[in-house]
């Protein structure tokens, strides 16, 4: 039995030439930016937004090294998580692909290649923890049309959108914590912003459940954290354009912590499994800066769980569960 695993991620810029088509690719996305509106005058906003914010987005990559590094480390997830997948394994052989949204390697190319190969099984992990229809939701319709020009049965296809909440997962995050925030001799707890991908407002007005699973997740990390002396804030990054999104802010909400006299402030990029220009560079440059300017002395921005092997762990057992639950009548479940 051949299963081709898809570790599923936005994608990047893989030079300062491409960073312009990236961003093409993701405001063409209706899930990113859902405006009703006519396509022609789409365009022409899409366009509009991309000359406005080119420059400075490509300044970003370009003290990034030329490229997000999303991409390499994506890879590197795969490689690892096929090892663990096949370990101990004698009937099936799992194959695991990067495969992107918005840029090389795009997810429809990884699709067709797999197809091509003649696997057996395919799964389509999302590396987006908490559903959101700007991010899964946009994953689940992208593979219902990869079926349909595929002709793929739906049968041969496990799509795992969510696992946020998952307790191997929290626990992941868990020792992630632990393991960089050195035990306080102080009795004032120790302050950690837990930063988050925001969405607009109105999805989650309209039942978007990503709120709910991001706070969900907060209050179980927490109770790992119990033993220690931790006081975890949640926050939300990476607004874009005049709409209202979730809120607090993230700068609004170091700038309140600063206000209340944090003058150590651990900030961890909740959500995001892999380092990216908005972890690296919006978290660790320009909250950095906002950070001391407002008086808080040590602000230490925290990787992400990248290839951490407690949170590769996590993800094998979240696909040997749902593996062995969709196909256990017909192939022997995983060990």
């Amino acid at each position: 039995m051949k299963v081709a695993v898809l570790i599923i991620n936005m994608g990047g810029p893989d030079s300062l030439a491409t960073v312009e088509p990236y961003l093409y690719k993701i405001f063409q996305d209706p899930a990113i930016m859902d405006i009703p509106i006519p396509r022609m005058i789409r365009q022409h906003l899409v366009k509009f937004i991309i000359k406005k914010r080119l420059p400075r987005i490509r300044e970003i990559y370009r003290q990034l090294g030329g490229k997000s590094p999303l991409l390499e480390i994506t890879a590197q997830q795969a490689k690892l998580f096929e090892e663990l997948l096949n370990k101990d394994q004698d009937d099936v052989v799992f194959k695991v692909s990067p495969a992107m949204c918005f840029w090389r390697p795009l997810l429809e190319e990884v699709w067709f290649q797999v197809i091509h190969d003649g696997f057996d099984r395919i799964i389509a992990l999302s590396l987006f923890p908490f559903y959101s229809t700007t991010t899964t939701g946009s994953i689940k319709n992208k593979i219902e049309k990869l079926l349909l020009k595929s002709g793929v049965s739906k049968e041969k296809v496990l799509l795992i959108y969510r696992f946020g909440c998952h307790p191997l997962f929290i626990k992941a995050i868990a020792e992630h914590l632990l393991f960089h925030i050195p035990v306080s001799q102080s009795s004032e707890p120790t302050h950690v912003l837990f930063s988050a991908h925001s969405i607009p407002l109105s999805r989650h007005k309209k039942g978007d459940p990503y709120l709910q699973e991001i706070s969900q997740a907060v209050e179980l990390i927490q109770k790992e954290l119990l033993e220690r002396n931790i006081k975890i804030h949640l926050s939300f990054q990476s607004k874009i354009g005049p709409i209202k999104w979730l809120s607090p802010s993230t700068s609004s909400k170091i700038e309140e912590l600063a206000s209340h006299g944090v003058k150590k402030l651990y900030v961890y990029p909740l959500g995001f499994v892999a380092d990216n220009a908005e972890t690296i560079y919006e978290l660790g440059v320009i909250y950095h800066d906002l950070a001391r300017q407002k008086g808080i002395d040590e602000y230490i921005c925290l990787e992400a769980l990248n290839t951490s092997p407690l949170f590769l762990l996590a993800l094998k057992e979240i696909v040997k569960e749902q593996y062995t639950k969709k196909w256990a009548a017909d192939i022997s479940p995983l060990r």
